[in-house]
């Protein structure tokens, strides 16, 4: 089928069609709800034409991409879901179809292969979440931003604020090189088979200056104030090896010590980072 010609079937009919179910295994939620589908793609194809769509399953989104006029690199693991890809889109000139695993996907390589940034987008296997948003936060500087469906969980970490239990480490590494927001939510029934949880769509976009750069300082400070959140900042870089270091860096950061983690920003976790590095 070439993309233009007639809308994508459903889900529950292609799974038929190719006597296939969803595997638990590859965390295989199909979303079945064409308004939330055509969201995520005008989302995606606002930010670039040039978009590797993760997990692409059975090729609902690929399918809405290509129609706006988007080149599609479609990395799916699964290998019966790719010859489904193949079967259904695989005519498309503006397709490429990888079986490969998006957690170990190498993004500046495929940057500068296709000589342009590039636009993330897709649905993230719930076990796989972690790993993949490492590595959009790693290559901010070969993207043009991400469109990407997560649990709720996670998309209330990622924009939440400090002060809250929501907020973390993960917070501060999305936050600093990215400004984030919420395209959608979707509730289970907008899937099939319906996952166990509330599920959103976020859109990252590289900020122009980044509010910290990740250096290993930065790592350290902020995984140290969270890895005991109930912990003061003091106790929390004492963790980190050296006592005398953990005071001299606070004072000079002018951060109090009795504070906790969970009550910075962003730039005081900068500040107290290069302090860190600068007493060593």
């Amino acid at each position: 089928m070439t993309p233009g010609q007639h809308p994508p079937p459903d889900a529950r009919d292609l799974l038929r069609k190719y006597d296939l179910a969803p595997k638990r295994s590859f965390s295989q939620n199909f979303l079945i709800q064409p308004a939330a589908v055509a969201q995520i793609a005008d989302a995606a194809a606002a930010l670039g034409k040039r978009v590797v769509e993760l997990g692409a399953g059975l090729g609902t989104l690929t399918h809405a991409l290509v129609e706006r006029g988007c080149h599609v690199l479609a990395v799916e693991l699964d290998r019966d879901m790719v010859r489904v890809l193949r079967e259904e889109l695989g005519d498309s000139p503006e397709l490429e179809i990888v079986q490969a695993d998006a957690a170990e996907l190498d993004f500046t390589a495929y940057s500068a292969r296709y000589g342009s940034k590039l636009v993330i987008a897709g649905n993230l296997p719930y076990q796989s979440t972690g790993a993949i948003l490492r590595q959009v936060i790693a290559h901010r500087q070969v993207l043009m931003g991400a469109v990407l469906m997560v649990q709720r969980e996670v998309r209330d970490r990622l924009v939440a604020s400090p002060g809250t239990k929501e907020y973390g480490a993960l917070t501060i590494f999305a936050r600093a090189g990215f400004t984030i927001d919420t395209v959608c939510r979707l509730r289970p029934g907008a899937f099939y088979p319906p996952p166990d949880v509330e599920s959103a769509v976020v859109r990252l976009i590289p900020r122009t200056t980044p509010l910290a750069e990740e250096t290993p300082a930065f790592q350290a400070v902020v995984r140290a104030a969270f890895q005991t959140r109930r912990k003061t900042l003091r106790n929390a870089l004492r963790a980190l090896g050296d006592s005398e270091r953990a005071a001299q860096a606070l004072e000079a950061a002018a951060i109090d010590g009795s504070r906790r983690g969970e009550t910075l920003s962003i730039e005081e976790f900068a500040r107290l980072a290069a302090q860190w590095e600068a007493v060593r």
